[in-house]
């Protein structure tokens, strides 16, 4: 998978499950809790912030990629040296 190692691809991976469930979990908590004004954030169907949370995914995804490719190790997505 583009050239990394399983075990880096996987570290990608959890990384990006993570943050999707975060993402999801803080734009449908206000819901949940019974928030009634967050500027138009309650407005958003299941399916935005779903698709929200893909793009924070996503973007989590080409940064854990960056981190194996630039990084110390080949087997692990930091980005820090």
């Amino acid at each position: 998978m583009f050239g990394v190692s399983r075990k880096a691809a996987k570290d990608v991976a959890e990384r990006a499950t993570r943050t999707f469930a975060a993402v999801f979990a803080a734009t449908y908590a206000p819901v949940v809790l019974g928030a009634s004004s967050l500027g138009g954030l309650l407005d958003l169907s299941v399916a935005d912030k779903a698709a929200t949370a893909g793009v924070a995914a996503v973007a989590t995804i080409v940064l854990g990629l960056l981190g194996v490719k630039m990084g110390d190790s080949p087997d692990d997505a930091k980005m820090s040296r």
